[in-house]
């Protein structure tokens, strides 16, 4: 969703607002020093302009862009108000991880896609030191912080759903440890926004 309550759903090609270029430099400042030695982005404008940015401090790291990071999709509520599919939700009795919109996947399905994409990772990376930065998208984030953090997302109500969902440019660290499991450091860091 974009500071106008617009839903941005996965189709659409937008990009950053001068706000957000500002805290995508921000961001990009704290982690100027940090060693980044693979990076991933979903391929959705906002978010390669994002890891742009960021790497301009990092030259010799290449970003791999992949559509399993793509924002979730929101189907033909993508360009409307979050109002809309917020009132679509309420009327199916479903809940919220089940609703599907219709052209659209739901929260379930998007969460799923992405924690798929981060356990390749995983078992590609888990013998070698390696800080790997992957730009996304605050809804699937949400979804794969809490699967992170030993969360079960299907049990997720909306104050678990607030608690782990990141503020755009929000900083997540987590350490994949010597048998390949997750510990979360850092979920929702903005202290550069400040």
């Amino acid at each position: 969703m974009n500071v106008a309550g617009i839903l941005q759903g996965s189709a659409l090609k937008n990009d950053l607002t001068p706000l957000g270029r500002e805290q995508a430099t921000k961001v990009a400042n704290k982690l100027a020093n940090e060693r980044i030695d693979l990076a991933f982005s979903s391929p959705i404008d906002r978010a390669k302009q994002t890891a742009g940015i960021i790497l301009k401090h990092h030259p010799e790291t290449k970003v791999k862009f992949t559509d399993q990071l793509i924002e979730w999709d929101a189907g033909r509520y993508a360009g409307h108000p979050a109002g809309e599919l917020h009132k679509a939700w309420q009327e199916s009795g479903l809940p919220f991880g089940e609703f599907q919109p219709e052209g659209g996947e739901s929260w379930y399905q998007a969460g799923e896609r992405v924690v798929n994409f981060i356990e390749g990772i995983i078992s590609r990376c888990k013998d070698n030191d390696s800080t790997i930065l992957i730009v996304g998208h605050g809804v699937i984030f949400t979804y794969l912080f809490m699967w992170a953090d030993k969360f079960n997302p299907r049990n997720s109500n909306k104050e678990k759903y607030d608690y782990y969902h990141p503020a755009h440019t929000a900083v997540g660290i987590i350490e994949i440890g010597p048998t390949g499991q997750l510990i979360s450091l850092s979920l929702n860091d903005t202290s550069h926004l400040e």
